[in-house]
């Protein structure tokens, strides 16, 4: 198999030549797999923050709205790269000597106490992310027929009881092609961690192509362009399939029923 794969490596233009051993594609595919760790980390606490900022920006009191717009608008206008830079550097400047002490602690902070650079990165791209999600996140809510939202109330439920058991869950459906498209963008901006030290896919390949002795930049370079495409087109397949499925009735039935459920809860 090794034979006829370096075989086939032959016949290609360019030098493929490190393409050949496997030890170079292990070093890649750890650097891959970092970058999944790195964007499913992002991926959650965005969606987490996220929701919570566009439920802030939609509630009735104005200081709520007011730091929940404030976070959204500063982050979203923020270029990712400077929101790297000032949480790395920033974050370099606070002891984190005391995150040592707790359970796996030690995989937050250095030595030195100081912010991991993995997590730095995975804090900037959610300040980043979590703006975008959220306001992604309140086009879906507000774009629900008021008479669903005037139900529950009407029902009883209070504004948190009403976001969490009917609006978020059908602006979750209705946004999820917007989203899944929000998380390709996060997945392909993990690559920026590179700048900050973060040993993770793009770096390692241009450790590969930097060595004399291989002088084969454009073929590493498109190994890895493949190694970041192949999961995003993934992510691009599931999101056309929900841009394909309209939002059926049994969405919003599902919620009307919840909605009812939580309220005999509520007078039992």
């Amino acid at each position: 198999m090794t034979d006829v794969w370096g075989a086939l490596l032959d016949h290609l233009p360019g030098n493929w030549e490190v393409f050949k051993e496997w030890v170079y594609w292990e070093f890649l595919f750890k650097g891959l797999w970092l970058v999944i760790k790195m964007a499913l980390a992002a991926i959650i606490l965005s969606l987490i923050v996220g929701i919570a900022m566009a439920v802030s920006r939609l509630a009735p009191l104005r200081g709520v709205r007011w730091v929940a717009t404030t976070y959204v608008e500063g982050f979203r206008a923020t270029p990712l790269l400077l929101l790297l830079f000032f949480v790395f550097f920033g974050g370099g400047r606070v002891d984190m000597g005391w995150l040592l002490n707790i359970p796996f602690g030690d995989r937050l902070v250095d030595d030195a106490g100081h912010i991991d650079r993995f997590w730095a990165a995975v804090v900037a791209l959610t300040l980043y992310n979590s703006a975008v999600v959220a306001e992604i996140m309140r086009a879906g809510i507000l774009s629900i027929p008021k008479g669903i939202i005037e139900a529950a109330r009407a029902l009883g439920l209070t504004y948190i009881q009403t976001m969490r058991e009917i609006a978020i869950p059908m602006a979750l459906r209705r946004m999820a092609p917007g989203l899944v498209s929000q998380l390709i963008t996060l997945f392909k901006d993990t690559s920026l961690a590179s700048i900050i030290g973060v040993f993770e896919l793009i770096r390692r390949g241009r450790l590969i192509y930097e060595n004399p002795a291989n002088s084969n930049a454009i073929e590493v370079l498109f190994v890895v362009g493949l190694m970041y495409f192949i999961p995003c087109y993934v992510l691009s397949l599931i999101a056309a399939h929900l841009e394909k499925g309209p939002e059926t009735s049994a969405v919003r039935d599902a919620a009307i029923a919840a909605a009812g459920d939580h309220k005999v809860g509520v007078g039992a």
